[in-house]
């Protein structure tokens, strides 16, 4: 019979068998017992079992010392607790019900597929009760040390925040900051935990304590490690200051108090359909979806019908009658799926959808299944409604759709059928309005009085509409102006002869209707609504849509207001407007029937130009000491926007990211090549610091195809080198060099003597990195004179770092420090941070490189905080690999882990290759133990 072993590792090491206590010798012993344990009821071989005790330094009898060690154990432990395998190999009886690792995380697993908040705290509490310490105290194992107990810490400390993040939730501010500040203390470097007092101390209502907090932190990361606290806690900091308690604030992985409510509001005077919404509840009910059980699947519904056959308005307002069955979140998203700017994309649907869920930006990683999968996890547990609305194929909505316990609604035009086979959605077709439903439209649109006066020219209004609510919607705004729904019924039905802009598939009836309304507009309404057909987002902001209107902001914003009140454009926020998809068409269409081609073409150089300048822009303000030679001869007709600061420009950047790259696809593919590649270019900076390497490269090979397509040598040039720099940040040198020659190759031919000079200093870069660091010592002297020749400082400053680099690569340390330390002097004087903080970087690595690690470690601090200043996430991670590098190789491992998981983080998230070598780091690395997870 197998004894009852039972071993606590969790903080103390106990063992017993058949609740008998008993004593493990200790040294190889326990550390082979705790392998075992670790791969409890699975056999382990000897060849494991040897690198986990004796690591690179085994016995020369590993297994005869396996033997006895087992031998010892089984008189401790009972014969048969330890089962000898065939070939060499050892496994422990168990299935681990008896152990309190298996225990706590049994209890994880739990508390994570709980539903109920009071049922998952209390799971919690007993899986961290489990802990009384440090695991595997006791244990001398280098393999336990470095590779498991961290684990295992980092299990504990998820465990802790959640629970402590339930507790706050439910108002027990107070009992948290007690917690809390025991846990800061005993580990000061981990800012999640800082962040969970600050939040705290300030709901409590001791704002001065919370200020106070943020400053110990502070000081303790610049001491420690030289680095600023990281942007969370720099905004909740922010946020005390302002005294804000009533904002929710959320770590990273933290659910947020306030999930999404996203529907838009329904129609009051929603009428008909009822056959409809009968067949809707329907095919919930057949699949299960009324059921509120923890097991159900999702249920997709997918809605099809003509354009302008009101699926959207019938999707909204039965969503907003299923929300009592799916109240957790409710998320509505435009997929955009037939507008002419191009369908959105599903990774960026998923990455709007996990924002408006509260995971931060940064925290999202760039490929799509594993953005798909993050948000089925982050839905898991959750009744959720998703609408889905204007969706171009199933593709778009697959990734899209939570795994269970949810709904989700999708309009399209077209009829999704491989949804319908492949992930069994099911299906409703939409009919137009029958003639009663028509005419009750029009009575709640007209009221019900007036066309009970006049049935019959009801009738026939509903009858010219065809039941098109788009349509009706049109009609019912305009006849509010008149006495006589016969006179109307007259000018529509002569409307119903102009010629057929759309497709069979839309009809007369909806051309005849924005017919009639266009024909109502002002001429200077009427203008600027065609205009707007010609822009090639279809969304834009303010400004935008007064450049291309060639309005004053002041009175385009006025126009725009009177468009929004005859429902030809939308507003879905205070600065931004939107065109129905058959609106903008037709827009598009009246354009070309009222506009010359001239005057056509000028409008859309008006955008671009804006779209171009107000890039530029904000880009000077992230990269001030920056050549903008590409910019000309294209001048600004209207002053565009500067942001403010650094924050500012990047948030500019994000909120126009999507049209922007709207804008670059049509500008490169309508013949407008020199502004596709010079937008592009101007994105450059922001493409670097935020975008992930394979978003940045299809839009910079849009712009190279541009460029050459218009025969621009200068552009394909400059498209070429901006391609090179992100190969070669990531690594792929031939690639750069070839794309880096040719650029060299454009800008001679044009004797463009500033893209040259860049051109040549990339190069050299890339020659010292392929071993060629004596051609790139030439090639840089070359860049350094024409930066000279052209009196351009922040050239000749970094044709010396690269001078440096070239040095490094000859393992010429002293000269390489020389050129860095002059170029320092250059880029300090100028004030430009970017440069400054990479020749800081380079000039670090050099230290590091003559053991000169103070050095080393106080320039690198400067170059990290000068990127997290710029908010540069993939140059700020980079330079905290090295920093690490060089704490460590200062006698300091155990501080240097904690740069190396902040950039772990971020390569994760950007999908860096880098992220393997941190993992590797971290793996060979021992936390620092400023005391022990005790707490409970």
């Amino acid at each position: 019979m197998t004894p009852a072993v039972e071993i606590n590792v969790l903080g103390s090491w106990e063992v017993s068998v058949d609740h008998r206590s008993v004593v493990v010798p200790p040294g190889h012993q326990r550390a082979l017992l705790s392998a075992l344990l670790l791969s409890a009821g699975r056999p382990v071989t000897c060849d494991v079992l040897a690198i986990q005790l004796w690591g690179d330094r085994p016995p020369e009898n590993v297994r005869g010392t396996l033997s006895t060690y087992v031998a010892r154990l089984r008189r401790v432990l009972g014969k048969s607790a330890i089962l000898s395998y065939p070939g060499g190999g050892y496994m422990l009886c168990t299935d681990g019900a008896e152990m309190d690792l298996y225990r706590f995380r049994a209890l994880l697993r739990q508390a994570q597929e709980n539903l109920c908040t009071d049922e998952e705290l209390d799971l919690l509490r007993q899986a961290l009760s489990l802990w009384r310490g440090c695991p595997f105290i006791g244990v001398e194992s280098t393999w336990l040390e470095h590779e498991i107990v961290p684990l295992l810490t980092e299990e504990w400390f998820a465990a802790t925040e959640r629970c402590i993040d339930l507790e706050t939730a439910g108002g027990a501010f107070r009992e948290s900051v007690v917690e809390l500040s025991q846990l800061t203390a005993a580990f000061p470097l981990r800012e999640s935990l800082w962040f969970r007092l600050i939040d705290a101390l300030h709901r409590s209502g001791r704002r001065a304590d919370a200020l106070a907090a943020y400053q110990e932190v502070r000081v303790i990361l610049q001491d420690e490690l030289g680095i600023d606290p990281g942007e969370e806690l720099q905004a909740l900091h922010q946020r005390v200051l302002r005294d804000a308690p009533g904002t929710e604030a959320a770590w990273p992985g933290q659910q947020i108090a306030g999930p999404p409510r996203q529907l838009p509001p329904d129609n009051v005077k929603f009428v008909g359909r009822h056959d409809d919404l009968a067949e809707l509840e329907r095919l919930v009910a057949d699949v299960g979806g009324a059921q509120n059980s923890a097991d159900q699947s999702t249920v997709i519904v997918a809605i099809d019908g003509a354009p302008g056959i009101g699926k959207t308005t019938l999707a909204v307002h039965w969503a907003h009658r299923m929300v009592e069955r799916y109240p957790d979140v409710q998320i509505y998203l435009n997929l955009r799926g037939h507008s002419g700017d191009g369908p959105v994309r599903p990774s960026a649907a998923i990455e709007a959808v996990l924002r408006s869920l509260g995971v931060p930006t940064e925290r999202i990683p760039a490929d799509l299944e594993e953005r798909s999968a993050l948000l089925r996890s982050t839905l898991a547990g959750r009744r959720s409604l998703v609408l889905l609305d204007n969706a171009r194929d199933a593709a778009q909505v697959r990734a899209l759709c939570p795994s269970t316990n949810s709904l989700v609604i999708v309009t399209s035009r077209n009829q999704l059928r491989a949804l319908c086979f492949r992930d069994g959605a099911q299906r409703l077709s939409l009919p137009r309005l029958c003639d009663d439903d028509a005419v009750e439209l029009l009575g709640a649109a007209l009221g019900s009085e007036r066309v009970a006066a006049e049935p019959q020219a009801a009738r026939r209004l509903a009858a010219l509409c065809d039941g098109l609510p788009l349509a009706l919607v049109i009609v019912a705004e305009h006849a509010q102006r008149t006495n006589s729904l016969s006179e109307v019924a007259e000018t529509l039905a002569d409307e119903m002869n102009g010629p057929d802009a759309f497709d069979s598939s839309t009809g007369k009836e909806l051309y005849a209707a924005l017919s009639w309304s266009y024909r109502m507009l002002t001429p200077l309404s009427a203008a600027m609504f065609h205009k707007l057909g010609l822009h090639p987002a279809g969304a834009m902001c303010l400004d935008a849509a007064a450049a291309i209107a060639d309005l004053p902001v002041a009175r385009a914003k006025h126009v725009l207001d009177q468009l929004v009140d005859e429902h030809l454009v939308e507003q879905p926020q205070p600065d931004r407007y939107e065109l129905h998809d058959l609106i903008r068409l037709y827009a598009a269409e009246e354009a070309r029937r009222n506009e010359s081609g001239e005057t056509r073409r000028d409008a859309v150089q008006r955008v671009l130009d804006w779209y171009l300048h107000a890039t530029v822009s904000a880009d000077s303000v992230l990269q001030p000491g920056r050549l903008r030679d590409f910019v000309r001869p294209l001048k600004p007709r209207v002053l565009p926007p500067r942001p403010a600061d650094q924050r500012m420009a990047i948030a500019w950047f994000e909120r126009e990211f999507d049209v922007l790259q709207s804008i670059v696809r049509f500008a490169a593919t309508h013949g407008w090549g020199g502004h596709a590649w010079r937008i592009a270019l101007a994105m450059s900076t922001f493409l670097d610091r935020r975008v992930t390497w394979r978003e940045g490269a299809e839009i910079l090979e849009t712009a190279l195809q541009a460029a050459r397509s218009a025969n621009d040598r200068v552009g394909e040039g400059y498209a070429l080198n901006t391609l090179a720099c992100l190969q070669l940040d990531k690594g792929d040198l031939a690639l750069a060099r070839d794309n880096l020659e040719q650029a060299v190759d454009c800008f001679t031919d044009e004797a463009h003597q500033a893209g040259e000079m860049m051109a040549l200093s990339n190069l050299s870069l890339v020659l010292a990195k392929v071993g060629e660091p004596q051609l790139g010592l030439r090639t840089c002297a070359t860049a350094r004179d024409l930066a000279e020749r052209i009196g351009f400082q922040r050239g000749i400053a970094n044709n010396y770092n690269n001078m440096g680099v070239a040095h490094v690569a000859m393992d010429d340390h002293k000269r390489a420090i020389d050129c860095f330390l002059q170029a320092d002097t250059l880029l300090d004087e100028l004030g430009d941070i970017e440069p400054l903080s990479l020749n800081q970087y380079e000039l670090g690595r050099a230290y590091a490189a003559t053991h000169r690690y103070a050095e080393s470690i106080r320039m690198m601090r400067k170059a990290a905080n000068g990127f997290s200043q710029l908010g540069s996430r993939r140059w700020h991670a980079v330079v905290l690999i090295d920093l690490g590098k060089a704490i460590s190789s200062a006698g300091h491992p155990r501080w240097a882990r904690k740069p190396w998981a902040a950039a772990l983080d971020v390569m994760r998230d950007l999908a860096d290759p880098r992220a393997e070598e941190l993992e590797t780091l971290l793996g060979r690395t021992c936390p620092r133990r400023d005391g022990n997870p005790s707490f409970h």
